[in-house]
Formats: C-alpha cells, sequence, structure tokens
C-alpha cells in the first residue's frame, strides 16, 4: 500500500504543470518583494495575535470565571490532609479559579492605586497623555525631521515621561505591596479551598496511566511555566528594588540639599574654641574692671560684693524662713538646721500673677507678706512659740542689686520678664520688711539678703570644702565665687585677717552689652534682644539662659519657613486659613526651653515626640524632614549656650586658680536638661586642664540662704568660733 502510494504521488508531481519563473533583470534587488512579504506576514501575525486577544482570549476567560458564591464558600474551606493532597489542591485551583484570582489582583491594583493619591494622579495623567497622543495621530501622524514617529514609539515616550514620578511617589513599593498581597491571597484560597470536583481530579491524576510522552510533555509544560514565572518574577523584582533604590536616592538627596541649606543658616551659632576663648578673655578682662569700680554704666559687670565673707563651719543651728524670689513664681520654705549637714526643709511654691510682674512694686511685695502668712498658717509653725518670738528670714533675690551690707541691697535693674515700677534704685529688704510690717501679727524680721547663686554655692560647700563658686542656668543665669579683697580695689568695707575674702555676684549675664559679644552675635539674637523688654542688656544672659532659648528657636524657625525650606506650601500669610501656624509664627515666648530640650533627645526612628510637641502648639501633620530640620536647630542652640556657660565657668575656675576646685550649679537647664549638662561638660574639659569637678546643688536657694543667715548669727554670738579650714584659700 505504501509503495503504490508513493508511485501515485510520484506521477502527480511529474504530470503537475511546471512552475513559472520571472526574469530579474541584472541589478534589480529582491528586497523589495521580501519587505512585501514581510509586511504582509506582519500584518497577519498582528491581526491574528489582536484576534486572539480580543476574542478567544477574553471568551475563554469569561468562559472560566467561576460563581462568586462559590468562591467565597467558607463551607468549603478545609485545610489538606498532606502535603501532596495540598499540592493537588493548588494545581487545581489556581487552574480553576484563574479569572477570579486575575480579577482579585485587579481589585488589590486599584486598592492600592486608589489610596495612594499621587500615584493615582500620576497615572491618569499617563493616560491622558496617551489618549492625546492617539487623538492627535488619528488627525495626522507625527513627524520629527521628516521622520514619522510610530504610535507606539509615542506611548513608549509617554511611559519614559512618566518613569520618574512614578518611581519619586513609591510605584516600586506599589508593585511590591500589589504582588505580595496577591500571591498571599491565593496562596490561601487554593490551599484551603476545597471544590466538589476537586477529588475527581486527584483521583483522575493518580489513576492515569503516564506514558512516556505524556510524562515528557508535561515536563516540557512544567519546565515553560516555571521559566515564564521565574523571568516575570525576575523582572517585577528588578523594577521594585530599581524603584525603591531611586526613591531611597531622590529622598536622601532632598533631605542633604535640606541639610546643606539650613546648615547656611545654623553656621553663625556653631561656635569654635578660638571664639570660646575669646569670649573667656573678654569674660576675664570684665570681671577684673568691675572690681575696680562701681561705674556700672560704662562697665559690663557689675561684680557686686555680697558680704558673705565665710562659708558653714558645721557649727550653724536653728530654723529660718527663706523667701525665693527669681521668675514667674517664688517659693517660700521652712529650713531647720541641726549641726553639719543635717538640714530639714519643707516649702511651698506660689504662681506670681502677671499683672504683678509688671505692675506697683508695692502690691508684688505685698503679695509675698501675704503667701508668708499663709505658709506659716497652713505648717502651724507659730505653735509653742513665744508670743515676741520673731522668724529669721532670708531674702533669695536673683536681680542684680548693690549692697552696702548683709541687709541692704538696692535693685540695679529688673531682669527676667519683670518690670515692677518704684523699685528699681529702692532697698528691696526694707521694701520687703514694710509690706511684712503692714500685715499685723506677722512676726519676721529679715536678716539677709541673698542673691541665689551665694545660696547654690552655700549650699554645696556644707558638704564640698573645696567650692568655692556658684553658678545658676536656669531661667537666668549668673555666678558667684570667692575672691581676694586685695582684688577688690572697690571694696570699703573691713578688712581684717577674719575678713580675707568675700563672695563676689559676677552678674555676667550682662556681658557684651558694650559690644564685646558681637563678634558671635547673630542677627537673631539682635532681634530677640530689639524685641526683649531689656533691649541692650543681658546680652551673655539672652544667648544661653532657658527663658530665651525657646524664643531663639522659634525665630530661627521663623526664618526658615520665609525662606520656604519649613513646612512649603503650608504656611499661608492669612491667619484666617491657618490660625495655628501664624500664632506660633507671630507669639513671641510660644516655644519653651523645654520643648528644645525634649526635641533635641529625641532618638525615636520617625521623630514622634518631635511631632507630638509640634502639633501641642498648633503645627499639625509636620513631614519628617521638617521635624528633623527643627531637631538640628534645637541642637545647634542648645549648644551653643553650653559652649558659653562652659567658658563662663572656665573663667572661675582659672581665677580661683587652685589645684582642684568644685564649682556648684543649680537651674533647669543643668538640673533637667541633660544633653545641655554634657556638652557643658565636654566642652569645659577642653576648656580648662586643671582638676574640677561640676556638682548639682540641691535646694541651694532655700539651704543655702538660710546658712547665710545662719552663719551670720553664729559670726555674732560667737565671732571667733569659725572653722579656719574653711576658709578659701
Amino acid at each position: 500500500m505504501s509503495d503504490m502510494s508513493a508511485t501515485k504521488q510520484l506521477a502527480g508531481d511529474m504530470n503537475s504543470p511546471a512552475p513559472q519563473h520571472s526574469e530579474i533583470p541584472l541589478g534589480t534587488s529582491t528586497d523589495n518583494n521580501v519587505s512585501s512579504t514581510n509586511n504582509n506576514m506582519s500584518t497577519w501575525a498582528m491581526s491574528n495575535l489582536q484576534k486572539l486577544n480580543v476574542t478567544e482570549l477574553y471568551t475563554q476567560q469569561r468562559q472560566s470565571l467561576r460563581p462568586w458564591l462559590d468562591f467565597f464558600n467558607t463551607n468549603q474551606f478545609k485545610p489538606p490532609a498532606n502535603i501532596k493532597a495540598g499540592a493537588r489542591r493548588l494545581v487545581f485551583n489556581v487552574e480553576h479559579f484563574q479569572t477570579n484570582y486575575f480579577i482579585v489582583i485587579i481589585i488589590l491594583s486599584i486598592y492600592c492605586i486608589i489610596t495612594t493619591p499621587a500615584l493615582l494622579f500620576i497615572l491618569l495623567a499617563m493616560g491622558a497623555g496617551c489618549y492625546l497622543v492617539s487623538l492627535k495621530n488619528h488627525e495626522s501622524p507625527l513627524t520629527i525631521m521628516n521622520h514619522q514617529i510610530a504610535i507606539s514609539q509615542q506611548y513608549l515616550a509617554v511611559f519614559c515621561l512618566c518613569v520618574p514620578l512614578l518611581l519619586m511617589v513609591g510605584a516600586g513599593s506599589a508593585i511590591f505591596w500589589i504582588l505580595g498581597a496577591s500571591v498571599f491571597v491565593i496562596f490561601l484560597h487554593a490551599l484551603f479551598h476545597q471544590t466538589p470536583n476537586q477529588e475527581a481530579f486527584g483521583v483522575q491524576m493518580e489513576e492515569m496511566a503516564p506514558s512516556s510522552d505524556y510524562i515528557l510533555e508535561f515536563k516540557i509544560d512544567v519546565f515553560k511555566t516555571l521559566k515564564i514565572v521565574g523571568i516575570t518574577t525576575g523582572v517585577l523584582t528588578a523594577i521594585g528594588l530599581g524603584a525603591y533604590y531611586i526613591h531611597r536616592r531622590t529622598q536622601s538627596s532632598k533631605r542633604v540639599i535640606l541639610r546643606d541649606e539650613v546648615r547656611n543658616i545654623l553656621r553663625p551659632f556653631q561656635l569654635t574654641e578660638e571664639q570660646l576663648r575669646r569670649v573667656m578673655a573678654n569674660l576675664n578682662t570684665e570681671m577684673t574692671n568691675g572690681l575696680k569700680s562701681d561705674d556700672t554704666e560704662n562697665l559690663d559687670l557689675a561684680m557686686f560684693p555680697t558680704y558673705v565673707h565665710h562659708g558653714p563651719s558645721g557649727q550653724e543651728s536653728g530654723e529660718y524662713l527663706v523667701v525665693d524670689l527669681g521668675g514667674s513664681n517664688f517659693r517660700v520654705s521652712h529650713v531647720s538646721i541641726e549641726g553639719r549637714n543635717r538640714m530639714r526643709l519643707n516649702n511651698k511654691i506660689f504662681l506670681i500673677p502677671h499683672s504683678l510682674l509688671l505692675g506697683e512694686g508695692e502690691k508684688l511685695f505685698d503679695y509675698i507678706a501675704e503667701c508668708l502668712q499663709r505658709f506659716i498658717d497652713d505648717n502651724k509653725l507659730s505653735l509653742l512659740k513665744s508670743a515676741n518670738y520673731k522668724f529669721d528670714l532670708a531674702f533669695t533675690f536673683s536681680f542684680p542689686c548693690k549692697q552696702t551690707s548683709l541687709r541692704e541691697a538696692t535693685l540695679v535693674s529688673w531682669t527676667k520678664g519683670f518690670s515692677c515700677t518704684s523699685v528699681v534704685g529702692n532697698d528691696v529688704v526694707l521694701m520687703l520688711q514694710q509690706a511684712i510690717d503692714r500685715r499685723k501679727g506677722l512676726k519676721i524680721q529679715v536678716v539677709a539678703l541673698v542673691n541665689d547663686t551665694v545660696g547654690t554655692l552655700m549650699a554645696c560647700s556644707s558638704i564640698y570644702r573645696d567650692c568655692k563658686a556658684g553658678v545658676i542656668l536656669g531661667t537666668g543665669t549668673n555666678a558667684c565665687y570667692f575672691e581676694n579683697l586685695d582684688n577688690v580695689p572697690k571694696w570699703t568695707g573691713v578688712r581684717d585677717n577674719i575678713h580675707k575674702q568675700v563672695i563676689i555676684s559676677t552678674e555676667w549675664g550682662a556681658l557684651g552689652r558694650h559690644g564685646c559679644l558681637d563678634f558671635i552675635r547673630t542677627d537673631i539674637d539682635r532681634e530677640l534682644d530689639e524685641s526683649s523688654l531689656t533691649p541692650h542688656q543681658q546680652v551673655f544672659e539672652k544667648m544661653i539662659s532657658a527663658l530665651y532659648l525657646g524664643e531663639i528657636v522659634r525665630l530661627i524657625i521663623v526664618d526658615l519657613v520665609q525662606r520656604s525650606i519649613l513646612f512649603p506650601g503650608r504656611m499661608q500669610k492669612s491667619p484666617s486659613i491657618r490660625p495655628d501656624y501664624n500664632i506660633f509664627l507671630i507669639l513671641r515666648g510660644s516655644f519653651y526651653a523645654k520643648h528644645v530640650a525634649d526635641i533635641e533627645n529625641d532618638t525615636t526612628e520617625d521623630l514622634s515626640i518631635t511631632t507630638t510637641i509640634l502639633t501641642s502648639i498648633g503645627i499639625h501633620d509636620p513631614s519628617y524632614d521638617d521635624c528633623y530640620i527643627i531637631r538640628e536647630v534645637c541642637k545647634t542652640v542648645s549648644l551653643r549656650a553650653a559652649k558659653l556657660a562652659a567658658a563662663a565657668v572656665a573663667v572661675l575656675i582659672n581665677r580661683l586658680n587652685m589645684s582642684s576646685v568644685t564649682v556648684a550649679i543649680d537651674g533647669t537647664l543643668f538640673r533637667h536638661h541633660q544633653q545641655f549638662k554634657h556638652n557643658l561638660t565636654r566642652t569645659l574639659g577642653r576648656l580648662v586642664p586643671r582638676t574640677h569637678r561640676l556638682v548639682l546643688s540641691e535646694d541651694g536657694s532655700s539651704k543655702g540662704s538660710a546658712l547665710v543667715a545662719a552663719v551670720d548669727r553664729r559670726l555674732k554670738t560667737a565671732p571667733m568660733t569659725y572653722d579656719k579650714t574653711n576658709l578659701p584659700s
């Protein structure tokens, strides 16, 4: 049969007409024919591919769509019996629910795009661009330099233009999210969903005799599938990683640029060691000049003698009242001294109404006397006291005063936000005593006026015998130290073997009043000074004290906002649009030193502490970059303050000229702002090689002031019984 068939086929071939040949002239190319043939084939392939995509693929996918009630039927969700059964179930469900899974992927993609407005906007813009390209080509094809641009090339150009924008808004992260969520959902559903036909499918797979041809075809299909899945996964992974990398680089570059701009603004606040040593030299010169003359009009530092010549000996005793006035509130204390280092303290803080800070001075002192009466009554201090008993009171007064004795002090100027009338130029001890005497039944005598720095020193010297200096770093700043009377030409008091030294209140907060600090002052410092209650005064204090640190930071933030570095696009000029932001911009004192400390110490990954603080003052939803910049501002301002404070303390240590010295420090900055304390200690170690120790003075303004009164009482009753070992060397 095969031979006959072959013979017939051969005969048929011989009888068939010979093929027609056409002659091609010499030199004529066949490229046109080949090109025509290729174009015909391409047209046929594209038409068939489009027909396949539009008709057959759509029809197949629509027919394979399973009922959604079956897809979500929870009664069909059961764990597989074993790994083999689970594998069969995965294979079956992926094929059985392929259209449903495809729709799930589309839904997840739509959800991701809708919840990312920037991504949605760019995709819509890309779609609009493609639509405009289509309309343009429908009218006439695009031609550039006599070269026609295919519509597919135009679509590609639109896509390429949109790719950088897509990467910037996190398209890579969106792809990873969609891919991960889709695989997770499909895997769980396919693994646990058991359809009625699934068992028959498993039995059919087991009972079917796998021939070698079937196995070969199956392996080839598996390899093709794995290859396609691998390539697709690799491409998506590469796109996602690339998008993530570019996104991070873009954000990082943006942040570096922002930091560079901020650094340019903050650079004047960054002091070098050379500048600090120049500050030290100027401060030392002004201190020496202040010891020579009382000409406070032409000198920066008053260098007031405090008439305290001795530290505690350990023999002090008695009970004392203490009034500590130095800020927007004052403290009344009852101190019982029972010998060396044994003191009992009871106190209460009273808030001063704002009207009294700026009102008549007499009313301020009347209010203090009223609070004294309430404190004595509440604590029943008058019980078991004789009818003629009078409490000795030490008045801790943290303002510049010129003392002529321990009980006489004339106020030179108000600071720290006070501006009471009829007090400057008057004896504040006498004014307090008169206010007490106006309250009948209040039996108190003011026995000593003590600067808060002196109290800090005295409280610490009862424990550390080498403590010869006291510093306040809080709402304001000041320092005192033991000075040899031989170095105080303006001293007009007693000079003898007992009174060899005196504690000097430097009033160093006024340093720079005549320009010796202009080389480190910034435009922000000058703006703050001009808007303060005491312009051109307390220049040094306005650079380092807690009362002004927050305001310095606020003014820098305002400058950054005006330069569109902070809160770009959200700060409005009209207060009616965003009143919270604008209140912060125009309200002096709305940013506190506590905010500076908390933000500087914010080490959370997302700067959540900074975000919370900014929200609390009216700046809602700050970006990470906003928080980062503000933290940098707080760090810089705080570091400058700590460095300047260290330079000033270094001058005290050098002037004492002791082999080992302890400096007592009190105030909110040193007590509560740990980073400030760390920076001060570190800077001081570089500026002075001498052995020194910084000690926090506990309740210095209360215990120390009581000790001043106790030492004065002891010297009056037994003037020659003093501890010579405690005299400053």
